[in-house]
């Protein structure tokens, strides 16, 4: 089931493609940067769904990059399964997008009304859970690929990956840039052709991967 849910998530990522001159004619909503506006970025995550840890963390991750790049420069965007399980967390700077389980076409129109995407889970790219998770974040990297937008992951763990969920990652990530958390993870994502790091050894001169 779920490789045939990899199929048709290639197919939707390689529509999305289409949502600039589909825009342009008043048939959907793009978001394109321009200098001096607010950078839209939204985060995606399993949240709502009552893991206190992983909505701690965006909620943590909201005020890193409200302090490091202004919160009037930015507008956040928190992807949840549940609104009420976490409005709780975040200040009112912070938006809430409900998405449901069944989250395909939910996951175009997100991406396609922001500039950039963080993936924020920590078991980003690992079966460890469920395999559709992956193919959830697989899905949010490639539309952002395929739409010419940034997209990183902060904060992965990438475990070892092979058959269809491999291709799948290696495909649709390789413009997304990994922060992960342990030099396993730094391996496994090697072996799957991806680029990042161990954030915690990043020298503090190094540059934004979005620049």
């Amino acid at each position: 089931m779920d490789l045939i849910l990899s199929y048709i998530v290639r197919l939707v990522v390689w529509f999305s493609g289409i949502a600039r001159p589909l825009s342009r004619i008043g048939l959907c909503r793009f978001e394109e940067y321009t200098p001096g506006q607010p950078l839209k970025i939204l985060l995606v995550g399993y949240n709502g769904a009552r893991n206190t840890g992983a909505d701690a963390r965006v909620v943590a991750l909201t005020q890193q990059l409200q302090k490091t790049l202004g919160a009037e420069k930015t507008e956040l965007t928190v992807m949840t399964l549940d609104l009420e399980n976490v409005k709780g967390y975040f200040t009112g700077a912070v938006h809430l997008l409900h998405f449901s389980s069944v989250f395909i076409f939910s996951l175009v129109r997100a991406c396609s009304r922001h500039h950039a995407a963080i993936l924020c889970e920590g078991s980003t790219l690992t079966p460890t859970f469920a395999e559709a998770l992956c193919v959830f974040f697989c899905e949010a990297a490639g539309i952002m690929r395929r739409q010419g937008k940034p997209c990183i992951a902060y904060g992965s763990e990438v475990g070892k990956l092979d058959g269809w969920l491999a291709k799948l990652s290696r495909d649709l990530c390789k413009d997304t840039y990994f922060m992960v958390r342990t030099e396993e993870s730094l391996h496994n994502l090697q072996q799957l052709g991806l680029k990042g790091h161990v954030y915690s050894l990043l020298p503090a001169t190094s540059p934004c991967p979005w620049k």
